[in-house]
């Protein structure tokens, strides 16, 4: 597992490295205004909410009206089965996998 996680990473490494060297720093830097942009617009403006005065009252919301039970689903997973049964005088067990319906709470 150690491994496996070694070499992702190192893979991971390379690709942003290999990405980083195809698109330069300077090239993607090109594209940036002079100013401060949209924070320059949004210092000068004052919204018209906030000139009223009115009285801010907290509403009191029950978030939890009653008991709430979760959910019930049901999912399909693998149950291993095993049969036991006698031949020539020897108990033989044979197992086999099939899908059964599983309740999720």
């Amino acid at each position: 597992m150690d491994r496996r996680l070694f070499l992702t990473g190192m893979l991971g490494f390379a690709a942003t490295a290999a990405v980083a060297s195809v698109v330069r720093p300077t090239n993607a830097l090109a594209g940036v205004p002079g100013g401060n942009g949209i924070l320059d617009e949004l210092e000068t403006s004052t919204p018209d909410f906030l000139d009223t005065e009115l009285e801010a009252s907290p509403e009191l919301i029950n978030h939890r009206p009653g008991h709430h039970r979760p959910r019930r689903r049901r999912r399909r997973v693998w149950r291993r089965v095993c049969r036991r049964y006698w031949r020539h005088g020897r108990r033989i067990t044979r197992c086999y996998r099939t899908r059964v319906w599983v309740w999720l709470f």
